[in-house]
């Protein structure tokens, strides 16, 4: 949980110097190739689970966009730490980006879908499986964002 503090207030001083660059209609983060963790090469087979505190949001299946699957992982990670520190809930929206399926969280560029994804999950095309990972993001934002975000529960 630390960690995920510590990526929020760093992401959030970030953001806030870019703001005063100017603003735009979508948030995108990203960064270079060199800021990306290193995490050595990954077992063939293995998937990249996006998720937070226990509660699975999607699995990424493979490299995709000229990333490798670790790069894509450690993205969309620094995406969700930066929607969840402002408290951005959605809506969540699937919207094309250069002709790919591209996830939206409220302004935030979540996670573009390849041909290639739905291929490896068995799905018939990239829009299916982003309709199914953008509901799949909604039910576990819901479930994970900070309960400041929220407000108190039903009958407090």
């Amino acid at each position: 949980m630390r960690y995920l503090v510590a990526i929020a207030v760093t992401i959030s001083l970030m953001v806030g110097c870019l703001a005063m660059a100017g603003a735009s209609e979508e948030i995108a983060i990203y960064g270079t190739y060199q800021e990306v963790p290193s995490v050595g090469a990954w077992p063939a087979g293995a998937t990249g689970q996006i998720g937070v505190d226990g509660v699975t949001f999607f699995v990424i299946p493979d490299n995709g966009g000229g990333l490798t699957l670790a790069q894509r992982c450690a993205i969309v990670d620094t995406r969700i730490a930066e929607i969840l520190s402002h408290g951005v809930l959605g809506p969540v929206t699937v919207k094309p980006i250069r002709g790919k399926a591209t996830i939206y969280v409220g302004p935030y560029r979540l996670i573009t879908i390849y041909p290639r994804d739905a291929r490896n999950v068995g799905v018939a095309c990239s829009q299916q499986l982003a309709m199914k990972w953008a509901k799949s993001t909604a039910e576990g934002l819901a479930k994970t964002m900070p309960s400041c975000f929220l407000g108190p529960a039903a009958g407090q």
